[in-house]
C-alpha cells in the first residue's frame, strides 16, 4: 500500500508547538492511527468499532466515484525531537527527516481526524471514445492509484464497465496482481474486454506493459506523472499529458496530447488508420500503373512490334496520368466503417504477397490491352462494330506489324533494287546513282 504524505512545517515557530500533518489513502492513514478527534474535540482511542465505521464510509463514498482522502494529525511529546524543529540544518530533528526509512515510525500513533471525497467527473464524450475502441476491437485497461470502489464506479461510468458488479474477476489492487501467478496475470491481462487495477504502483504498469507486448499486443500507455515515466518509455507508443503532464513524462513518451482528452486518441487513431488505407491505395495505384507500361514495352518488343508509347508519351502518361490521380488518392477521407475493423498486426507487410499478386495481374492486363487495342489499330479498319478507318491510315498484316523493321535485301545484278529520277515541283530528283 502507499504511504501517505506528511506536509511537515518547516518554517520557524514557537517552540514545542510543531504538529505532523498527514493526507493519503484512507485505508493507509488508518492503519497508522490509534486515536481519534471527535466533533466536540476530545481525543479517544481508535477502537475496531470506529475503524470499520469509517472504513463502511470510504466504501460508501468510494461507490460514488469519490475520491477518499484520509487526515490525520500527531502533535505532543509524541513528535519527539520534530515537536521543536525550527526548520535548521543543524537541528537533530533535521537527521530524521532526511532518512526516509525512519518515515514509518515518524507517521505512526496517529489522530485521525476524518475524510474528504473529490470528485473528477469524466468528460462526456469519454464514454462514446470508450464505445469507439470498443467497436475498432481495442481494449482500454485503466491503471490508477484509486481505491478500488472508486476506480470500477469511475469505469462503469465511462462504459468500460456496464455496471460495478460486472467488475467482478476484472478488477484487481496492485497488490493482488502482484501475488499472482505469471500465467494468472498473462491470462488476466489477455481476457477480452476492459479491466481495471487499482492502488497500482510503477512496478505493477511496468508488468503490465511487458505482459502484453510479450504476448504481441501494440501497447499505447498513457500517464502524467514521474512516476509513470518508466511505462511510458517501455510502451509502444508512450503517450503523456501536455497540460498535466510532468516533464519528465513528457521526455519518456514518444507523444504529447495537447487536450489531456482520450477522445483526442481515438480520433488520431481513426486519422492513422486513414492514412495508412490511403498509403496502400496510392501505392497500389501506382505499382499497377507502371506494371501495366512496362508490360507494353517488354510485348511490343518481343513481338518485334513499333514501339508502343515513346519517351515523350512515357514521361506524360508518369507525370499527368499517373501523379494526379495517385496523390489524389492520398488525401481521401476517412472510410465510414473505419472504426469497425480490427487492428492490424504490428508485423503486417505494407504490401503482402497476395497483394503484390494482384498488383501484378492488373498490371498484366493493363498493359496486355494495351498492346492488343494498338494491334488492332495497325490490322483492322473495324472492330466490334467501330470504323477504325476514318483517319485514313492502311491497315497490315499481323505478321507485317510484327515484322515492320525488315528489309528486303537490296540485291546485286540485275536483281538489285536500283532507284530512279523523281519530279516534283517543278525540279527533278535523280536516285539512280
Amino acid at each position: 500500500k502507499r504511504p501517505p504524505r506528511a506536509n511537515t512545517p518547516l518554517r520557524p515557530r514557537p517552540a514545542d508547538t510543531n504538529k505532523l500533518l498527514v493526507k493519503g489513502a484512507p485505508e493507509c492513514v488508518l492503519e497508522r492511527c490509534a486515536q481519534v478527534l471527535l466533533p466536540d474535540g476530545t481525543v479517544v482511542a481508535l477502537s475496531d468499532a470506529m475503524r470499520a465505521e469509517v472504513t463502511a464510509k470510504v466504501a460508501e463514498m468510494s461507490k460514488s466515484a469519490l475520491r477518499c482522502l484520509g487526515f490525520a494529525v500527531k502533535s505532543g511529546a509524541g513528535l519527539q525531537d520534530l515537536r521543536a524543529y525550527d526548520g535548521s540544518d543543524t537541528h537533530p530533528a533535521h537527521k530524521q527527516l532526511m532518512d526516509s526509512a525512519l518515515y514509518a515510525g515518524i507517521e505512526s500513533d496517529l489522530t485521525f481526524v476524518g475524510l474528504a471525497g473529490l470528485r473528477d467527473p469524466p468528460r462526456p464524450e469519454v464514454r462514446g471514445a470508450i464505445e469507439a475502441c470498443a467497436t475498432a476491437g481495442i481494449r482500454v485497461i485503466v491503471i490508477t492509484g484509486d481505491n478500488k470502489l472508486t476506480a470500477e464506479a469511475i469505469c462503469s461510468d465511462i462504459g468500460i464497465f456496464a455496471s460495478p458488479a460486472d467488475a467482478e474477476g476484472k478488477s484487481f489492487t496492485g497488490r493482488e496482481f502482484g501475488a499472482m501467478s505469471r500465467e494468472q496475470q498473462t491470462a488476466l491481462v489477455m481476457a477480452p474486454g476492459g479491466c481495471v487495477f487499482s492502488r497500482a504502483e510503477p512496478k505493477h504498469k511496468q508488468d503490465i506493459v511487458r505482459l502484453l507486448k510479450e504476448n504481441g499486443q501494440v501497447v499505447a500507455m498513457t500517464g502524467d506523472g514521474v512516476n509513470d515515466a518508466p511505462a511510458l518509455k517501455l510502451a509502444d507508443i508512450g503517450i503523456a499529458m501536455g497540460i498535466t503532464g510532468t516533464a519528465v513524462a513528457k521526455e519518456a513518451s514518444d507523444m504529447v496530447l495537447a487536450d489531456d482528452n482520450f477522445s483526442s486518441i481515438v480520433d488520431a487513431i481513426s486519422e492513422g488508420r486513414s492514412i495508412y488505407n490511403n498509403m496502400k491505395a496510392f501505392i497500389r495505384y501506382m505499382i499497377s500503373s507502371n506494371v501495366g507500361e512496362v508490360v507494353s514495352i517488354f510485348l511490343t518488343a518481343a513481338l518485334g512490334m513499333p514501339e508502343g508509347l515513346l519517351p515523350v508519351q512515357l514521361l506524360w502518361v508518369n507525370l499527368v496520368t499517373d501523379g494526379p490521380p495517385a496523390t489524389a488518392l492520398g488525401f481521401n477521407p476517412p472510410d465510414v466503417d473505419i472504426m469497425t475493423k480490427k487492428p492490424r498486426k504490428k508485423d503486417e507487410d505494407l504490401i503482402s504477397s497476395w497483394a503484390m499478386v494482384r498488383y501484378l495481374i492488373v498490371g498484366l492486363y493493363v498493359g496486355g490491352a494495351t498492346v492488343g487495342i494498338f494491334a488492332i489499330w495497325y490490322t483492322h479498319t473495324a472492330f466490334m462494330g467501330i470504323d477504325l478507318s476514318q483517319d485514313g491510315h492502311t491497315a497490315v498484316t499481323f505478321h507485317q506489324l510484327t515484322h515492320w523493321g525488315d528489309c528486303s535485301t537490296w540485291g546485286k545484278g540485275k536483281t538489285a533494287f536500283k532507284g530512279s529520277t523523281f519530279s516534283a515541283g517543278g525540279g527533278t530528283d535523280d536516285y539512280t546513282g
